[in-house]
């Protein structure tokens, strides 16, 4: 197996970013330690490097055929949100690099990220399988409602909600940022999104790991949050120029995944930025720690929750389908084998790096 050139590929990818948008430095900064913090962070933070790296290690994936596919995808990227009728739901709840692309892309990603889970106590074989036959079976519904019966395990393993005060105080304790430096559409969608007129302070968001560089903004009041972030050109953009298996971006996808998914409100893109709802009750649910059992069900959720993205073309996920009952049925253990091995290889070398 060859070694991976993260180095290399981050200076390209960061370099060929900040040609795109204005990048924000420190932010980077903050991204290149995290990256070295553990294998799963630094996994969470490369889909750059997975983009590069997955044909060539895993050729016979390669050519599979396409879905509607979340990309870069991992065990953190679920979570909540209320949609736009106030229903709480829970599902993938970061589509920023939605495209068309094979489908082991998401299957095998989201597999190597709960293998890299600290303390996840669901061995490799029972993971694969539990991905594998979720995935194939899950009906074609919108993201699960935390009501429904069906989600009982979901709510029990929600954590606590912050109260409100205390999470809305934490925003607005952020350093101050000038709302004049968005475009006054984005301004202007982002008061109009909370009825009944709106005061908001700004702020100066710093969050996530993959996207961690973007500029990010949050207008706060006593009861309401609303980020705006700097999407730019998904990262199979720019993959799309150095292999020749890079997702197609396709800027239709994301609001006919939101549509069918019955994704948050508001959800609404608007002159490259992205507006979306901050909340409490906006929370994420950790394998870490979770018993067998638990992170089995967890799992599983998760590949039914994939499998309704790829379901927004049912064509093209009956197809998926098809071939992957053909497939060995080791092809998936086989294929986190290979990729764990990688991130694992590619964080030592970006750790060595940052040591220097």
């Amino acid at each position: 197996m060859s070694e991976p050139d993260v180095v290399g590929l981050t200076v390209a990818y960061e370099t060929w970013l900040s040609e795109q948008i204005p990048v924000v430095r420190t932010d980077l900064a903050v991204k290149h330690e995290q990256l070295a913090s553990s294998p799963l962070r630094f996994l969470r933070g490369t889909y750059y490097l997975w983009l590069c790296r997955m044909p060539s290690l895993l050729p016979d994936l390669a050519d599979r055929p396409p879905v509607v596919a979340v990309g870069d995808l991992h065990a953190e990227n679920f979570g909540t949100w209320r949609d736009r009728t106030g229903a709480r739901r829970w599902g993938v709840n970061d589509l920023d690099e939605l495209a068309l692309a094979p489908y082991p892309l998401d299957l095998v990603r989201l597999a190597t990220s709960v293998a890299l889970v600290p303390d996840c106590a669901l061995p490799a074989r029972r993971l694969c399988r539990s991905i594998v036959d979720a995935w194939m079976s899950a009906p074609d519904r919108a993201a699960i409602e935390i009501g429904a019966e069906q989600a009982r395990h979901l709510r029990d393993l929600l954590p606590v909600e912050p109260p409100p005060e205390e999470y809305f105080d934490e925003l607005g304790a952020a350093p101050p940022a000038d709302p004049s430096d968005l475009p006054s559409s984005v301004r202007a969608a982002v008061l109009a999104s909370v009825p009944g007129g709106w005061e908001p302070t700004w702020h100066i968001r710093r969050a996530g790991t993959g996207s961690r560089g973007h500029p990010r903004v949050v207008a706060v009041s006593r009861h309401h949050a609303r980020e705006a972030k700097l999407l730019g050109p998904g990262t199979a953009v720019w993959a799309g120029s150095r292999v020749t298996h890079a997702p197609t971006p396709d800027p239709s996808l994301y609001p006919a995944v939101v549509e069918a998914l019955h994704g948050p409100g508001p959800s609404l893109r608007l002159d490259g930025w992205q507006i979306r709802r901050l909340a409490p009750d906006v929370a994420r649910i950790r394998l870490d720690g979770l018993s067998i059992r638990d992170s089995e069900r967890l799992v599983r959720s998760m590949a039914e929750a994939v499998a309704g993205v790829h379901g927004v073309d049912p064509g093209r996920l009956a197809a998926a389908r098809s071939d992957c009952a053909a497939l060995d049925e080791r092809w998936l253990r086989d294929a986190v084998e290979v990729m764990s091995a990688d991130v694992r290889a590619g964080y030592r070398e970006w750790r060595r790096f940052t040591k220097r």
